[in-house]
């Protein structure tokens, strides 16, 4: 393949990228080396992964000077891609522990990917304790959508650990069999026409009384959460056992998304009112949701966020749980309740202020309509392995937008629950606590399930 054409849908990533915004996505994957490995292993890792050429679009492809200001970029094939820019191998200071591995994650996460490149950066750190070491993916999210950026690295392992020689992600093709320029651009060129029938059919259902009660969406508290960002970036990390959740659930007759989103937002006020900072009003999550089982005419990354109230303002846990259960079950109703082609409308206008949020000359003019990210998605069942080491946990690391400086992400892996923490390092310090007060949240929660359970 010579030539890409992005879709609009993706080439709004290019859009959004600013030096304060970089809209780059990425995957921590901490791996156990196998049992008796040689003290060399992991440099013969790394000879033997550079070995690999980077022969696969779109590893080897990066984007067409005029990339940028064309209304459809392209991404054209590069001549010669410099391997030893893009992997990379890096140890982590003494003593190696969770704190040493976040500062170096967001120390790689927060720098925009080079344009004049292939979009795509691989790093290999060693010196993780407890004979640990990681892989640290940073993709631009024109290329793979957040929703995919974590299977395409689970795509590189395998389920069985006596399985060697595995070539890396730049060995391998993440688009398939791709059609040609003509192909790609006549299908950029309909995905251009899809939204202008979106248009249309946005004013002819927003027209239409009795379609839908919230099309427009209300705004949310301006908090912490919604100041203006820089670059710099941090990251944090915690790791539940699934099944401790989906007890849990079964215990308090909720769904394993609502007990997340009840733990994100009771973390959240406890960081708060540390802060005196907790607004009066609850705090807003735009929780992702795919919108492919609504209509086979949307594309594969089409995506709708609903809003979900996170009931900070409530004391009462059982209450905050309550009115999370009930501000979900508003939101699918209401979706649900749009008939099918109005789906890609709908997807549209809640977008409208999003992105008008993004521009320089008025986006803190914009009121905020959510004030972080909250997403879950499926990893793999069961245990995955690279040349037989085993993959012990997996995080998304998020990008994140102007006047949102923060976005939970959580991503189940054999038996575990992953999630990530990625936040605006100025705007949001001691980020670290949040995860922290996640696990608080989900020990009182439980005890109060079993100080119930002993009462009945």
């Amino acid at each position: 393949m010579k030539t890409l054409v992005l879709k609009p849908e993706d080439a709004t990533w290019l859009l959004l990228e600013t030096a304060d915004t970089p809209m780059h996505v990425g995957v921590l994957a901490i791996f156990r080396k196998p049992r008796n490995a040689a003290p060399d292993y992991l440099r013969k890792l790394a000879e033997r992964m550079r070995g690999f050429k980077v022969s696969e679009p779109p590893w080897n492809m990066r984007l067409s000077g005029d990339g940028v200001t064309a209304l459809v970029p392209r991404l054209v094939a590069a001549r010669d891609v410099e391997l030893n820019y893009h992997f990379q191998h890096a140890a982590l200071p003494e003593p190696g522990g969770e704190r040493e591995l976040g500062i170096m994650v967001s120390r790689l996460h927060s720098p925009a990917l080079d344009r004049n490149r292939p979009l795509w950066e691989f790093h290999l750190i060693e010196g993780l304790e407890r004979e640990r070491f990681a892989f640290y993916v940073k993709i631009h999210h024109a290329l793979v959508s957040f929703l995919d950026c974590v299977p395409t690295v689970l795509s590189m392992l395998s389920d069985s650990a006596r399985k060697h020689n595995m070539p890396p992600l730049w060995a391998r093709s993440l688009l398939g069999s791709a059609g040609s320029e003509h192909r790609q651009a006549d299908g950029a060129i309909a995905s251009l026409a899809s939204l202008g029938r979106a248009g249309f059919d946005l004013l002819r259902t927003v027209a239409s009384p009795g379609k839908s009660s919230v099309l427009l969406p209300r705004g949310a508290p301006r908090s912490t959460l919604n100041r203006a960002i820089n670059q710099q970036r941090r990251f944090a990390t915690q790791q539940f056992e699934q099944a401790r959740i989906e007890r849990l659930a079964a215990a308090m007759s909720c769904t394993v998304n609502e007990i997340l989103t009840y733990l994100c937002g009771t973390s959240l006020r406890r960081f708060f009112k540390e802060y005196n900072a907790l607004p009066d009003d609850s705090l807003v999550g735009l929780i992702p949701v795919s919108l492919r089982e609504r209509s086979s005419q949307n594309t594969a990354n089409a995506i709708a966020g609903i809003r979900v109230e996170l009931g900070t303002h409530i004391g009462d846990p059982l209450a905050r749980l309550a009115a999370v259960r009930a501000s979900i079950q508003k939101v699918r109703d209401d979706r649900n309740s749009l008939p099918e082609e109005a789906a890609t409308a709908y997807v549209l206008l809640r977008a409208t202020p999003l992105f008008a949020s993004q521009l320089p000359a008025v986006g803190r003019f914009v009121p905020p309509v959510f004030n972080l990210k909250i997403s879950n998605t499926e990893g793999a069942a069961a245990p995955m392995y690279f040349d037989g080491a085993r993959l012990e946990a997996i995080y998304p690391i998020s990008q994140l937008l102007q006047y949102a400086a923060l976005s939970i992400d959580c991503v189940s892996y054999a038996g575990t629950l992953n999630i990530g923490f990625t936040g605006a390092r100025d705007t949001l310090p001691h980020l670290q606590r949040l995860a922290v007060y996640l696990g608080k949240a989900l020990a009182e929660l439980e005890d109060i399930a079993r100080r119930a359970e002993d009462a009945a």
